[in-house]
């Protein structure tokens, strides 16, 4: 009788509709040695329960830091606004533009390009040019040779 009882008990403690009452009954039941081979398991939670609910735990000590972990809170604190802001930068919706915004682009875009174009020209004359001044500083090296042995 009693152990069909404790199984009523314990399906209703795992559905959790037990009282405090009903679950000091189950407690002291599985507390006892001798159990049924099939409920041998709840034995093991209902035996930790008892044991931890008598155990008492004292209040932890505050940790002081010192300054190097100041310094690494501060760099931790510093690197998540970084990433935060980051995040914040990275994730603004693209703009979208008009027509007559679209085409007035292309209009800049295209002086830049032609810009490009004839800065790029004028470093290649300018470096043909410093080519040529290799030559000329050979010239100048062989000229002062000659004056000297004059």
């Amino acid at each position: 009788m009693e152990l069909n009882r404790i199984e009523k008990l314990l399906s209703r403690y795992e559905e959790g509709e037990t009282t405090l009452s009903e679950e000091k009954e189950l407690r002291e039941y599985f507390n006892q040695e001798e159990l049924p081979e099939h409920l041998e398991t709840y034995a093991l939670l209902f035996k930790f329960q008892s044991q931890e609910s008598s155990t008492t735990y004292k209040e932890i000590e505050p940790i002081e830091l010192d300054k190097r972990n100041y310094r690494f809170a501060w760099t931790s604190i510093a690197a998540v606004i970084i990433v935060a802001l980051g995040l914040f930068y990275f994730n603004q919706p693209q703009v979208s533009l008009t027509n007559s915004e679209m085409s007035s682009i292309t209009e800049q875009e295209q002086v830049l390009e032609k810009t490009k174009q004839t800065l790029k020209m004028v470093s290649a004359m300018m470096n043909d040019g410093t080519a040529d001044l290799v030559y000329l500083q050979e010239f100048n090296k062989t000229k002062n040779q000659i004056i000297e042995l004059n």
